[in-house]
Parts: structure tokens; sequence; C-alpha cells
């Protein structure tokens, strides 16, 4: 209960929990260590998604000088996964790390169809936020 109080809200056992925790920090440290643009951002785990796609949308409007208020953001699933990324998006941001309940995404037709049987999570490909 103690390392509960010191975290964020999770319903994971403590196990994984540990092993979500090296990943965020591994990702955050390839950041401060590179400090260069991922090829792809874990959007999974980072603890404020929601900051993650407004910076993208800053990056948009100050490069385009655009009022912030009068864009929105764009997502666009491709047929890549993370290891077939050559390297940063040139407009926007790659993101991975999210799965469909329910559906599964069929790369070739570009669409959500009904899900494999006992497949509950299926993962997306990498999407690009613009």
């Amino acid at each position: 209960s103690t390392w509960l109080a010191l975290s964020w809200p999770s319903l994971r056992l403590l196990s994984s929990w540990l092993g979500n925790v090296l990943d965020r920090h591994r990702q955050l440290n390839e950041w401060i260590t590179d400090l260069a643009v991922p090829r792809s951002t874990w959007i999974s785990g980072l603890s404020n998604p929601q900051a993650f796609l407004t910076a993208v949308m800053q990056v948009a409007a100050r490069k385009n000088e655009w009022a912030l208020d009068r864009i929105a953001i764009v997502a666009e699933v491709t047929k890549k996964d993370v290891e077939e990324l050559e390297g940063p998006s040139r407009e926007g941001s790659y993101i991975h790390g999210l799965f469909l309940e329910g559906a599964k995404w069929d790369a070739s037709a570009a669409v959500m169809e009904e899900p494999t049987l006992k497949d509950l999570h299926p993962p997306m490909p990498v999407i690009i936020i613009k």
C-alpha cells in the first residue's frame, strides 16, 4: 500500500507496474540523452498524453504561423510497426502503444474489422499525429 500512495493510479499488480515504470524510464532517458525527436513516442507510457498532443499542435502552429485555437489534430493510421520507421516524422509525430477492444485493425484495407477470437486487445499500428 505504500507504493500505491506514491504512484499514479493503476490497476496493475506490483510486478507489472514495475515493468511499466522501467519502460517509461527508458523512454524518458532516451529523450534526455539523445536530445532529439524520437522515431515514435510510446503514448501509453506518458503520464499526461494530452499535453504531448498539445505540444505537437503548438509546434505545427509555430512552424506555419497559425493561431493555435484554429487548428485541430489529425490522426492517420500507418501500415508500419515501430521497428519499420526510419526516423521521426517530418510533420507531426509518430505514436504507438494503442490497443483496440472489440475490434482489430486491418492494415491492408485500413479499416477496423471483427476481432480474432481470444485476441482481446489487438495492438494498433503506428499512428501519425499532425
